[in-house]
Parts: structure tokens; sequence; C-alpha cells
């Protein structure tokens, strides 16, 4: 027989259960820490690590201060003079008045209100999220919460919370809390959680350091929800669905933030902007692309008329200086948004644009900014010459269009003008087009000839043009794509657990083939399911989806983590048609680890015990209590929920591969080591999501275990055989304790084992030899079981 019980069994699990509730007691969040007296430190979340530094050997993994804290610094520089006293409402980078931890900052009582944002800015939050920044001032409109950050005294940006502007949770339903910055071009500066309950990175110090990786990643980014750029949030494994919602909180608040302040216009197709405004230089505008620039040398004057075939004459308006000196600096561009054309001719000139015009006008701005020539010249002003401005043409495909003095909307104290586009010109600003700047050459006999000085190209660059709102369609598709492998390979693997279950029977008659698919399986469970995929269901998993309704999380949050839904799903359907066991047996990662290091202790001769059955009965009972403290906690205590959830060894033993702190290994290693000698042990009396699952098995339809009527009457070999007891000494199988091992189908078909198939084989044999006709030790296949 494959277990036997030691006599002193009952009273030693007696003790067992005691043990196993002692380790499993609340971890308070200090003992999560190494050296709970020394102050430790995370990296600055402004600052990337790559995937290759956070894989390597030397790669030391930070601690974070508390257990649902991330700092960026643990303490505040001394303070430093600045030229720039603090207001009422503002606070210095370089020298705030509270510069504790964040722990000091921030009330772990998610009942509480938070603290007004500056206070949570400490001069160390601030140089993460806005490094450059040296004052943050309250922004006093009735817009989404956000403080302005200044360099130098000059506006460069904001700083806002996501739990201010949008309260997002992640996994957990308690909203986080991301401290970000954006700039006001609209790119995030950095960003900083100073409070979340994830479960899946509370006292996980190897997660917590690629979730600050990850969103230090951000820095650059568009602020938009969909923007691309950073790591993407499979990064931070197993805890996927809490960095996916604090990007997304920080991206879609930064929009939010700058949409209300910079009066972003929504549009359906793209539009030209013709609403915001902000002052700008000609250089600066040069420089963004607004305007093109053409600077024309006297010696490149020269080149122009050579080109010409006009390099006898002479140039109607003379050069000063030598051939470097300048001719013209000429600029150009599309006016009709303020940035471009308000800053290029001046207020009063722009307004007859925009309210003495038709609508649909547009035009285009010119300038002269030095050199002894200029784009307007004189003859503007000459009925001989038709009024024309006969120095700069636009071209636009098979469109050229020249100018009148009527067309031209002329600046006061400075040689720049608009030239006028009416509406059925068949212009389009969004579409590349090219400016050329003429002149003309004197002949002796005083005759002009006109040439090319300078031409450019132009083309409106993006940031003048306003976008739709790009539809990203739902959110909780973007894990399903970027999981489409594991997703097939998943489907995959429960297709086999399928057949297996399906025909069950064949490979119980095959001792050696069943025991090789069965252990084969576990161990892809193992390998794959539970540490690579990080796809370990828990009781975290039910009691979000039970609890998700009650706290406005959407039909989205239950689809925001594909392999869990699929194997919920699955466990669901499974649990209904065949019990608990299919999940149990077979799906869970730490159970399989159980049931493999159980079999290697079997190899090696540890002593099996095992409790009676009535002392058994009540074991069970313990995963029942494990669960019902939870669900109460839930109720009364939820941050205390959060701290018993961790009886689950499973974020410890699978999804973190026991890198976490040295109790929760400690307890890990103690529930496996228990499995050593008693198998499953924690599957069977403490399990949590077990204990669900053993109350709902009384639902399930089908009964595939074979039985016989000498099943518990004489014969207890099955009984014997079950590695976790539940065949009770009647035979019959408690299937709210069975794990669907098929271990007892395999002795059920075994008919050399099975004493009613031993007898009947034996009868045979006997007849066959009576007979002459010897059979050895085949059965016809109409007397097979």
């Amino acid at each position: 027989m494959r277990h036997q019980k030691a006599r002193w069994a009952d009273p030693v699990w007696g003790l067992v259960l005691a043990a196993m509730l002692i380790c499993a007691a609340p971890l308070s969040p200090s003992v999560a820490q190494e050296n709970p007296e020394e102050e430790v430190q995370t990296p600055p979340a402004a600052r990337a690590v790559s995937e290759e530094e956070m894989n390597s050997p030397s790669w030391v993994e930070p601690n974070p201060e508390e257990d649902i804290y991330i700092r960026p610094d643990a303490a505040a520089p001394p303070p430093a003079p600045s030229p720039l006293p603090p207001g009422p409402d503002e606070t210095q980078a370089n020298g705030g008045t509270k510069t504790g931890t964040a722990m000091d900052l921030i009330s772990t009582d998610v009942t509480q209100a938070p603290q007004p944002l500056l206070d949570r800015l400490t001069p160390d939050v601030l140089n993460a999220v806005f490094a450059g920044a040296d004052r943050v001032a309250m922004v006093e409109d009735d817009g989404p919460v956000a403080a302005a950050a200044y360099a130098n005294g000059v506006m460069v940006g904001y700083v806002f919370s996501t739990l201010d502007v949008l309260r997002a949770p992640g996994y957990s339903s308690v909203p986080f809390d991301v401290v970000a910055g954006v700039t006001l071009e609209g790119r995030i500066t950095g960003a900083v959680v100073l409070f979340h309950r994830e479960p899946y990175l509370l006292n996980d110090e190897r997660r917590t350091a690629r979730l600050v990786a990850f969103l230090g990643t951000l820095t650059g980014v568009e602020g938009r929800l969909g923007a691309e750029g950073g790591y993407q949030p499979s990064f931070v494994s197993g805890a996927t669905i809490s960095a996916r919602a604090m990007r997304n909180a920080v991206l879609e608040g930064a929009r939010m933030v700058l949409r209300f302040r910079t009066e972003d216009i929504i549009v359906t197709e793209p539009t030209i902007d013709t609403i915001n405004f902000r002052p700008k230089s000609a250089d600066e505008l040069v420089a963004d692309g607004g305007l093109v620039r053409a600077r024309v040398t006297n010696a490149a004057l020269f080149a122009a008329m050579e080109r010409a075939g006009l390099a006898d004459l002479l140039p109607e308006v003379p050069i000063s200086g030598g051939p470097d000196d300048l001719y013209i600096d000429f600029v150009a561009g599309y006016a009709n948004p303020p940035t471009i054309g308000r800053n290029g001719v001046g207020q009063e000139p722009f307004d007859k644009l925009t309210s003495a015009m038709p609508e649909g006008t547009k035009a285009i701005f010119v300038g002269s900014l030095g050199g002894v020539y200029d784009h307007r010249g004189t003859k503007f002003n000459n009925l001989s010459h038709q009024f024309r401005l006969d120095r700069v043409t636009v071209s636009q495909g098979e469109h050229s269009y020249q100018f009148v003095k009527s067309d031209a909307v002329f600046s006061m104290g400075k040689i720049a003008d608009l030239l006028i586009l009416p509406a059925d010109s068949g212009f389009d600003p969004m579409q590349p087009w090219h400016v050329d700047l003429h002149a003309f050459a004197m002949g002796p006999d005083g005759s002009l000839q006109p040439f090319v000085l300078a031409g450019a190209d132009y083309v409106l660059p993006q940031k003048y043009i306003l976008m739709p709102e790009v539809s990203y369609g739902y959110a909780w598709l973007e894990p399903w794509k970027e999981g489409r492998v594991d997703i097939a390979i998943l489907c995959a693997s429960l297709t086999v657990l399928t057949l297996i279950l399906a025909f069950q029977a064949s490979l119980s008659r095959r001792r050696a083939v069943h025991r090789l698919v069965r252990n084969g399986f576990l161990l892809f469970t193992l390998v794959w399911i539970g540490w690579i995929a990080s796809a370990q269901l828990s009781i975290v998993h039910v009691i979000n989806y039970l609890r998700a309704p009650f706290v406005n999380l959407g039909f989205a949050f239950y689809l925001a983590e594909p392999l869990i839904v699929i194997l919920s799903l699955y466990t669901a359907v499974s649990l209904v048609l065949l019990g608990r066991g299919v999940f149990c047996g077979w799906l869970c990662p730490f159970g399989a680890l159980q049931e493999l290091l159980a079999q290697v202790a079997r190899a090696l001769k540890l002593p099996q015990w095992n409790p009676s059955e009535g002392v058994q009965r009540y074991l069970w009972t313990g995963k029942y209590i494990s669960l019902a403290t939870i669900l109460a906690l839930i109720v009364i205590d939820p941050a205390s929920a959060a701290i018993a959830e961790e009886i689950e060894p499973f974020k410890t033993a699978i999804t973190a591969m026991f890198v976490r702190g040295l109790p929760y290994v400690i307890y890990a290693a103690i529930l496996l080591g228990i499995g050593l000698f008693t198998e499953r042990a924690f599957c069977r009396f403490l399990c949590p999501l077990g204990g669900a699952l053993a109350i709902l098995d009384r639902l399930h339809l089908l009964d595939m275990l074979k039985r016989r009527p000498e099943c518990g009457s004489p014969c207890h070999l099955c009984e014997r055989s079950c590695p976790v007891r539940a065949i009770e000494t009647s035979g019959k199988i408690k299937m709210a304790e069975c794990f669907q091992c098929l271990d007892c189908q395999v002795e059920y078909y075994d008919d050399k084992r099975c004493p009613p198939l031993a007898q009947a084989r034996k009868l045979r044999e006997r007849l066959a030899v009576k007979d002459g006709t010897r059979i050895g030790l085949t059965i016809p296949e109409g007397l097979k079981p």
C-alpha cells in the first residue's frame, strides 16, 4: 500500500493544524523587510531601468519603505535658499517644510480623504516626477486638481495625482495614488507611486522594483490614453493588470489636466487649430516648423542671378557689405493658427483675418526679418503695376497664387504681412505647398528681368492640427491581443485535459501511461501555468470577481486578465459537471508542486502520515474557517483582509517564485515541508479557495469515477491507495475532497490488484486450463469490466 498511518498520527495532526494556523497568522507590513530597523530605498521612479539590467545577476532588488508605498527616495535633501519664496499655496522643490517619508504624508486609512497634493509633493517626489522644476503652485480653477510646475519663474507644465483626477482602481477596488508630471506640450515627465493596495504587489520586492522601472519608462511618452512608448505592462509579470491600470491612469490623467487648461477642442476630423495661442518668437516658430526660413546672403544673391543667366546684370536693390552679409532674411508659413499668424503680424492685423474676412478665408504669413531687401517692394502701390505684390508667389500642386495689394493685410511697425486666399481658392493648408521669393536684375537700359531669389517647401506641423480622439477600442482588448500566444497555449492545454477526463477509463487501464500523463500535466501546470504565465487562480480572484459589481467596476474588469478569465470559466464549468477536483487536482500550480514533491518524498521513502477518518473530518473544516475569516474581514476590515489572504502561499511559491520577504518564504516552505509527509496537506486542510470550491462541489452533475459493490466491504484497496484519503471506509468517494487524480480508477481497472477482478481472472484461468485451452492472463473482451 502507498500510505501507512502512524499510531500517533491523530494527536500529531491536531498540533499540525494549530501550527499551520499560527504560521498563516496575518503578517504585519514591518516584517516584510529583511532589516526592519534600517531605512531602505527604492530607485527613483523617473529612472528607466532596462530589462537586461533588471535580469542581470548584479541587480539588487530595492525594498519599499512600507508594503503599500513606493518612495522615490528615503529622505529629502537639506533645505536650501530659494530665489522664489513660496506663497501660501506653493511649495519649493529645494526645501519644503515637510520632508518625511511617504508614510508620514499619506494615511493608510483609505476611508479618510487624501492629503492635499502639495503635502504629497515632497522635494524628492517632485524631482522624480518633474526634474528641473523648482516650484509648484496649486491651480485655482474648476478643472482637474493639478499644480503648476515652474522652472526659473516660467511655467513649464503640471503635476497631478491619479487619485485626485481619476480615483482609478487597479486589481484592488481601492484606488491607487500615482503622482505624475506633464509638460505644456503634453509629454510625461515622470511618475511615482505613493500608495496602492494591489494584492500582487504587496510585500513583493521584485515586482515592486519592476513597477518602478515600468513607470519610469513613461518619461517622454505623449500624455494621452493609447500613446505608444515605454515597457509593456507584461514587464511587471504577475501584476500586469495593476501596471496597465497605473499606466493608463497617468496617460489619461495627463490628457484631462491639459485639455481643460489649454481649451483643447474636440473635433471629429483633422482641423486647423485656430483656438490655442502661445507667444513665440520667429526663431521658435522656425524651430518647431511653424515657419520656413530663407536667409539669402549677397553671395547667394549673385549665385541665383547666375543660375537665371543674369550674371552680367546688377540687382535692382543694391547690396550692402561683403559676400557674407545678409541680403534678406525671409520667413513664411500658414497664418490661420494664432500661434503663427498672431505672433507674426500682431493682434490687430490678425483680428482682421479672424473677424472681418468671410468664413473659410485662408492666409499666408510672409515676413522680412532683416537685410536690405524685403518681400514687399514698392510696386504694389503703383497703378501702372496693377498694385501687384510681385516679389512673392505661392504654389500648390497645379495651382499658382499671385497677390495684389487688396489681398494683403499689412502689419504696423514691421515688414510682415498676411496674404489672403479666399475660401474658393482651392488651397489646402494641410497639404504641402511652396513659396518663392522673387527679385529683379536691372539691365543697362533700365529694364528689369525677374528671377527666383529663394524658395522653400512648407508643411504645416501636426501640432497645429487638431486631431479627433483616436478610438482604441475596449481597454480590456489590449491584454488579449498581447497575450495571443499564451492564450493559445492555455486553450490547447485545457483541450488536452478535457480529452484526459473524457477518456479517463481508457487511460486508467494503463498504469504506466496514466502516471506519465499525470506527472507530465502536473509539471506543465507548475512550470508554465504557474511560474511562466503566473496564472495561479486564488481566493483573491474569486473575491475580486464577487466584489466588482458592488464597487462600480464594469464588465471590463472581469476580462482584464485573459488567462485567469479562461481558467475561471473552465473551472466553473468543470465544477458544475465533475466537481472541485478538476481545478484542484490538475490546474492548480501550488497543488501540482505539492504532489510532485510528495512523489519525490515517497521515492526517498519518507514516512507518510494521514489522520484517521474521524480526525480528518475536523481538519477539513480548516479550509472553511480560513475562507470564512477572509470573507468576514472583507466586510469588517478590508485592510486586514489583504493580509489574511496571505494564508495562500501562492504569491510566494508560484507568482514570485520565492523571491519575497523571508517570513513569507519560511511560511511557504513549512507548508511544502508538511506536504512531504502528508500529501497536499494545505489543499486539504487550509486552502480558502479549496474551501470555496468544496462548498460548490455539491452542485456537480456527473460522477465519472467508477465503483463496485465490493468497494468498502470487503475491499479497501482504493481507500488506502487514495493519496488524499477522499474515500470513506464505506467505499464512497467524498467528491468535495477528491482531486480527480484517477489513482483509484487505475486500481479499479487493475485485474492484478483489484480483488474482485483478480478473483474473476483466476477463475477464468482455471476454467480455461480445465477445458484444455489455456488463455494465460488475457481476459476475453466480453468479460472485461
